[in-house]
């Protein structure tokens, strides 16, 4: 049947109805579910209902995030939502490339890094500094998750020359590899090194007899000395604890657009660390929710967890340099000095400095939070504290050993400014990087002269030195041990003391690093 004109008319007017309807309605859905309430186009939108997206590795230091978050899903039981009022949806993401892309395309609002390695995105031409990504928190600090595994008869650093060792290059492992031998004055040039994808390749790579050392994680470190006879950890970040750290990134933009949330996101994380740190049962807790999360078997991260130390506000105070007090290591140095290592190893192109890299401004906003900032638990770990040691660990053999030339005028035990700026650039980040380590300052002379006086003089020099870097860093006076060897010790080859270039050679100052001993 022929509909009439009107019949017509009222028809199209049905459908236009309808057509309107669908169309605000998907606008509707477009509003809620992607544009936030100042308009902007929110960034973590394509997870559904969660106001914020963190991307994290495989790696327990998180668990303070999992722990507030009740899990990795958003959720309203949680005090994440209960106390914070955030929906946090939590992925899991090992490779680093993937949560870089996600950062950039925006499906990402946080991902994390290693501030001692960051440096090798934070060169010309990346697109983290394109993207003005900048560091916003300090969540954990590596105590022993990290470590370099070793076969039967490497005992000391200066064994690993001309070894195969196998590491991830890039990483937090890489970084560890550096400091290590620094401290005993090598280079990546003096050992045999092999790369590898990250640290279980590295442990396997071990196990399987294709390498004399790993640099691996924990903690597949135990597996690995008991693959083998005779095998052992020959340093992991137990001893150097203030090497490795992990942090947060965010794009600046998203900082901004997401301001309010982002801050209530770093209180409830450090909460969250604070109640690992401090309370077992929360630990447990936050075990089991990781285990759960990533897939992992919950006895393995509780093993792991009791090698990460949890950062707190006050450690991130202390971190991002706004405690003029503190003269430890913070993220402007442990970053700046390794820009400069994976620089001179081709793996950082003219990385940007950390004042470009970072922003305090979350840690700022929190520490002016009176009821906060105030929390017991929230103050900044100590620093190791050294008893005095022992004739055992006096006498004890260093694992490491770093020889520096001091230009001492002759017969004076006096630093000049030469060797304070070389006291600074070889030893003082070494010693702070290698905390819980002590370090014996051995003063040695040639033979010219007579040898009573060399001794003294020796010893005076060492003396110089420990003072240095007690009065002007704060390190606890008792990490140091003060040897004075006179002409006794020449270096090998230099025993006749036959020519100057021997005797220059014999008159050094060598900082030994003690780390395997009973204290």
């Amino acid at each position: 049947m022929e509909l009439t004109e009107k019949g017509q008319k009222t028809v199209k007017a049905i459908r236009n109805l309808i057509i309107f309807i669908v169309v605000l309605g998907a606008a509707y859905f477009a509003y809620t579910h992607w544009i936030s309430k100042d308009g902007k186009i929110s960034v973590g939108g394509k997870s559904g209902s969660a106001d914020l997206v963190v991307a994290y590795n495989t790696f327990t230091g998180v668990e303070g995030l999992v722990l507030m978050n009740g899990g990795m899903d958003p959720n309203e039981n949680s005090d994440m939502y209960k106390t914070y009022g955030i929906k946090l949806q939590i992925k899991q993401m090992d490779a680093v490339k993937d949560t870089r892309s996600g950062l950039h395309s925006g499906d990402l609002d946080l991902v994390y890094c290693t501030t001692d390695a960051l440096s090798v995105e934070m060169g010309s031409g990346s697109e983290l500094l394109a993207d003005n990504v900048v560091q916003i928190m300090q969540v954990n600090q590596s105590h022993g998750a990290d470590a370099i595994v070793v076969r039967k008869g490497i005992d000391d650093v200066a064994s690993l020359k001309g070894k195969k060792v196998a590491y991830a290059v890039g990483t937090a492992s890489h970084t560890l590899l550096l400091n290590v031998l620094e401290s005993s004055g090598l280079k990546m040039s003096d050992i045999d090194g092999y790369q590898v994808a990250d640290g279980v390749e590295a442990a396997n790579t071990f196990k399987n007899g294709q390498c004399d050392a790993a640099v691996v994680w924990a903690p597949d470190d135990e597996d690995c000395v008991a693959s083998q006879a005779g095998a052992k950890v020959l340093i992991s970040s137990a001893v150097a604890s203030q090497i490795i750290a992990d942090g947060l990134l965010v794009k600046q933009d998203v900082l901004k657009a997401k301001h309010d949330l982002i801050v209530k996101l770093v209180k409830a994380w450090l909460t969250g660390n604070a109640r690992v740190n401090n309370d077992a049962d929360a630990k447990k807790q936050a075990n089991a929710l990781f285990a759960k999360g990533f897939k992992f078997p919950e006895d393995v991260a509780a093993k792991s967890a009791n090698k990460v130390y949890f950062s707190t506000l006050g450690d991130n105070i202390n971190f991002f340099g706004l405690n003029s007090t503190y003269t430890g290591m913070t993220g402007d140095r442990m970053y700046g000095r390794m820009a400069i290592k994976y620089t001179e190893v081709g793996l950082a192109k003219s990385p940007a400095p950390w004042r470009n890299v970072s922003d305090p401004s979350v840690i700022q906003e929190l520490m002016n939070d009176k009821s906060f900032a105030g929390d017991a638990n929230q103050v900044a770990a100590k620093q190791e504290a050294f008893k005095p040691a022992t004739a055992q660990i006096k006498s004890e053999v260093s694992q490491s050993s770093k020889v520096v030339s001091l230009e001492f005028p002759t017969n004076s035990a006096e630093l000049n400014e030469d060797d304070r700026a070389i006291i600074d650039r070889e030893i003082k980040e070494l010693a702070q990087g290698f905390a819980s380590a002590y370090i014996r300052v051995e003063g040695n002379t040639d033979n010219t002269g007579n040898a009573s006086v060399n001794d003294k003089l020796s010893m005076n020099r060492a003396i110089a030195v420990v003072s240095y870097l007690v009065d002007e860093f704060k390190f606890d006076k008792n990490k140091f041990i003060v040897a004075g060897n006179g002409s006794k010790k020449p270096v090998p080859g230099c025993e006749a003391n036959q020519d100057e270039a021997c005797r220059a050679k014999n008159r050094r100052t060598e900082f030994q690093f003690i780390w395997d001993a009973p204290k």
